[in-house]
């Protein structure tokens, strides 16, 4: 399995381990996972830590979906993870109101249209 099959595979156990640990209901957009159960949208972003290459993951964070989350009162459910076998190990979960969170977007560089921030994970679980 390819790098970003991996990484599509393990983003979808953190979105089902986040789902699990604050109750959320599985509602899929372009911008979101999950739902609260009053509504609100709810986007998982995760990362590996202890990489096979040394490295560790970053939360990635796209300007216009973060502007859709702060525009509908949404959350973020960030989720470092340990890959084990062909699953994850979720070593911490925090949840985060959208509108409480400022960054500093800078160029795309991936496959999708909007400026970008990369977050390690170290600023969210300090």
């Amino acid at each position: 399995m390819n790098r970003s099959r991996k990484a599509a595979r393990y983003g979808r156990l953190a979105e089902e381990a986040a789902r699990q640990i604050y109750d959320l209901d599985a509602d899929h957009a372009s911008w979101h996972d999950a739902r609260t159960s009053d509504g609100r949208p709810v986007e998982t972003k995760a990362a590996m830590l202890n990489r096979a290459d040394g490295t560790e993951g970053r939360f990635r964070i796209f300007e216009d979906y973060h502007a859709k989350l702060v525009q509908h009162d949404g959350l973020y459910v960030f989720i470092p993870y340990r890959a084990r076998g062909r699953g994850i190990q979720v070593v911490d979960a925090r949840s985060v109101e959208a509108s409480k969170l400022r960054f500093n977007f800078y160029g795309a560089g991936g496959h999708r249209e909007s400026k970008q921030v990369k977050i390690h994970p170290r600023r969210v679980f300090s």
